[in-house]
């Protein structure tokens, strides 16, 4: 039996458009891990589609490509790539374009205007550090209670 998609919760999902891509942020439990999760959403052949997917989670840090369609999933190295979610966004500040292209979406990689992403990256972080910071909190509450 396949396994179920774990598309991003619109109802957890904060969203911040940056031109031709959108990003969805969220904090997520899924199995027995948890973390910061960064879709990148953009319009392929005239779908919505999740191109890129950063799992900055706690245990088992990972990334995907071309979510959506393809689904190639390639996992961090902690020891070697430091914080997950600081990873995360500098590839969005420096890979991109490359990144855009390996899942597919040559076209968007093309047309990308890096001044979108600049203006957007100070969004993302902050609402990413807010999600980590009200998780931390809740574990709190639940160690006193």
């Amino acid at each position: 039996m396949e396994r179920p998609r774990n598309y991003a919760d619109p109802a957890k999902t904060t969203y911040f458009p940056a031109g031709s891509l959108s990003f969805g942020i969220e904090y997520r439990h899924l199995q027995n891990d948890q973390g910061i999760c960064i879709h990148v959403f953009g319009d392929l052949e005239g779908q919505q589609e999740e191109l890129l997917r950063f799992d900055c989670f706690e245990r088992a840090p990972h990334y995907h490509y071309a979510w959506s369609t393809a689904d190639q999933y390639v996992s961090l190295d902690t020891a070697a790539d430091g914080d997950p979610l600081q990873w995360t966004l500098e590839r969005l500040r420096t890979r991109l374009p490359a990144m855009l292209i390996r899942a597919g979406a040559l076209d968007l990689a093309r047309t990308l205007d890096q001044r979108d992403i600049d203006a957007t990256l100070p969004k993302i972080t902050g609402w990413a550090e807010t999600l980590q910071t009200q998780e931390r909190q809740q574990r709190k509450k639940g160690e006193t209670a």
